[in-house]
C-alpha cells in the first residue's frame, strides 16, 4: 500500500473514532439550557434553566419533572454554579441510580431579582404572585415545550432555605399539581422572615396563617397521595422547624421522611444532600 493511501485511511479511521467518542460522550451527558420567559405573575422577563437528560433528543419517552426553588438571597443559577446538580444528575442517571428526568430551576422573585424582599407567596396587593408563578405559569410553560408526564404524580417541588419553605407552602396548597415535596433547611413559620413577609402580606393576620405550613398541613387535600422529604443540618438554627413540621406530618398521617445531616445552613450540606433527596424523589415517582 503506498504512503498517500495509507495516510488517508489512517486519517479516516481517526475521524471515525472521534465521531464514535463524541457520540458516546453525548449519550452520557445531558443538556443544560438557559431560557427567558415572559411572566405575568412576576411582572417581568425571568430566567429559566432546563436540564434535559442524556439522549433526550433521541427518545420519544415522556419524563417526570423536578422543579427547584432557590433561596433568598439567591437565584436559579445557584443550583448549577454552586450546587453542580446538573453534573450530579448526569452521573446518577448514567449509573442507573435514578431514571431519566427533566430538572427545572427558575428565578421566582420580582424585579429586584436575587436581592428582592420577596418570598414564595402571592402578595396581598397582587403585585407579585410567586406562588401562582411556580404552581401554574411555570409548569404550564414547561409542559408546553417538553415531553413531560403531565401528572402530579410525576412532578416534584424541591427547594432549599427559602425555597424549602416555598416547596412546602406552594406544594401543600397545590396538591393537584405536585405530589412530591422536598425541603432542604427550610423555615416554616413566616415570622422567621418577618420583614419580607410584611412586605408581601402586610401586618400579621389571616394571610400569615394561610401561608404557614405548620398551621396548614391539616387542611391539605389528597393527603394519601403526598410524599414529603425534610432535612436540615445539625448546626442549623432552622432545624427545630423541620422537626415540628415532621411531627405535624406524622399527626396528619402524611407519608414523609425526615433526616438530620451534619452541617449548617450552607451549600456544602445541600450538595451532599441533593443526591439523597433526588434518589428519594425517583423512588416516589414509582
Amino acid at each position: 500500500m503506498n504512503r498517500p493511501i495509507r495516510n488517508a485511511l489512517l486519517a479516516f479511521a481517526t475521524a471515525a473514532l472521534l465521531v464514535v467518542a463524541t457520540t458516546a460522550n453525548a449519550a452520557i451527558k445531558g443538556q443544560l439550557l438557559m431560557l427567558q420567559m415572559d411572566s405575568h405573575s412576576l411582572g417581568r422577563k425571568t430566567t429559566v434553566y432546563v436540564y434535559l437528560p442524556p439522549n433526550y433528543d433521541h427518545s420519544t419517552q415522556r419524563l417526570p419533572v423536578v422543579y427547584l426553588l432557590h433561596g433568598n438571597p439567591g437565584k436559579s443559577s445557584d443550583w448549577f454554579n454552586k450546587g453542580h446538580i446538573d453534573q450530579t444528575t448526569d452521573a446518577m442517571i448514567t449509573s442507573g441510580k435514578i431514571r431519566p428526568m427533566i430538572v427545572v430551576a427558575a428565578d421566582c422573585f420580582g424585579r429586584g431579582g436575587s436581592h428582592s424582599r420577596d418570598e414564595f407567596l402571592n402578595s396581598a396587593d397582587g403585585s407579585l404572585m410567586a406562588e401562582d408563578f411556580v404552581a401554574h405559569e411555570l409548569v404550564a410553560w414547561i409542559d408546553g415545550r417538553y415531553r413531560t408526564i403531565r401528572s402530579a404524580n410525576a412532578r416534584a417541588l424541591l427547594g432549599l432555605s427559602s425555597g424549602g419553605y416555598g416547596a412546602i407552602n406552594v406544594g401543600g396548597k397545590h396538591t393537584d399539581v405536585f405530589h412530591i415535596l422536598v425541603s432542604h433547611s427550610g423555615f416554616f413559620d413566616p415570622a422567621d422572615e418577618n420583614d419580607y413577609v410584611v412586605h408581601m402580606l402586610g401586618p400579621k393576620g389571616p394571610l400569615w396563617d394561610a401561608n404557614n405550613p405548620l398551621k396548614q398541613v391539616k387542611n391539605w387535600r389528597d393527603k394519601k397521595s403526598l410524599h414529603v422529604y425534610l432535612d436540615a443540618g445539625d448546626d442549623d438554627d432552622l432545624l427545630p422547624e423541620s422537626r415540628d413540621l415532621a411531627a405535624e406530618l406524622e399527626r396528619c398521617k402524611i407519608d414523609h421522611t425526615f433526616s438530620v445531616a451534619k452541617g449548617g445552613h450552607e451549600w456544602a450540606l445541600w450538595r451532599k444532600q441533593y443526591p439523597i433527596s433526588i434518589a428519594w424523589v425517583d423512588h416516589c415517582f414509582g
